[in-house]
């Protein structure tokens, strides 16, 4: 399938700001020369924004998948392709953070859920 280049760069900045493993010095420069890393390699404002706006524009998706398929592993694929994410790392960077916003809950076996008030706090 073929992919938009700035959807594979997208979600590639967004693992590099996020899992921030095994980046290059090369890299490390390009992100520290396009404003997303700081001189110690922290993120900045624009790394923070840029994050945020990635993962809450996924969020209608994920919930939406979740409602019609009860849980995220019964169909990662279908969750993923919904988001429009590619990488599966991304996807889980993506649940995880939705889970540490209450959004979304991960279950003991790894799996999560949409929150409802029902099986959720």
């Amino acid at each position: 399938m073929w992919l938009p280049m700035e959807i594979v760069e997208n979600e590639q900045l967004f693992l590099d700001l996020t899992v921030f493993d095994g980046l290059s010095d090369i890299r490390i420069d390009e992100l520290k020369g396009a404003g997303y890393l700081d001189t110690e390699c922290e993120n900045t404002e624009k790394a923070e924004m840029y994050i945020k706006t990635f993962i809450d524009s996924r969020t209608d998706d994920v919930i939406k998948t979740l409602e019609e398929q009860g849980s995220f592993l019964k169909d990662k694929g279908r969750v993923m392709y919904n988001a429009g994410l590619k990488n599966l790392m991304a996807m889980e960077v993506v649940m995880e953070h939705l889970s540490h916003q209450m959004i979304i809950k991960r279950k003991r076996n790894g799996d999560y859920i949409k929150r409802n008030g029902i099986n959720t706090p």
